[in-house]
């Protein structure tokens, strides 16, 4: 079993990390302290979800709460999107790491509820 930090999600996760802090930088102050740390709290939930995903044999509960989690960031960013605070080429460009993440996460799901050969 590879390392969580080495998995491709998991580095896609860090990225999205990163840019979401970044973006919620420049919001003003009262969204930023309501918005911002539940968009920052959300992403750092991901990246606790791949680890403990990557690291039990009953990984469906931890890959649901990890899609729920991609799910509530998409709709925070929204949000964001249209009132204004955030363009749409950096909602665009965070939505590509979101999509990267649902996607994995789909896909492990997937290998993880097929029947062993």
């Amino acid at each position: 079993m590879a390392l969580h930090t080495d998995l491709e999600i998991h580095k896609v996760a860090e990225e999205l990390l990163g840019a979401a802090i970044a973006l919620v930088r420049n919001i003003p102050r009262d969204l930023k302290q309501v918005m911002g740390s539940k968009i920052r709290d959300e992403c750092l939930h991901v990246l606790v979800l791949i680890g403990r995903a990557n690291m039990t044999r009953e990984k469906l509960p931890h890959l649901n709460l990890l899609l729920e989690s991609i799910w509530m960031i998409n709709h925070l960013l929204r949000a964001l999107t249209n009132m204004g605070l955030i363009s749409k080429g950096q909602h665009g460009k965070v939505m590509k790491m979101t999509a990267s993440v649902g996607r994995q996460a789909n896909a492990w799901k997937k290998s993880a509820t097929a029947p062993a050969a």
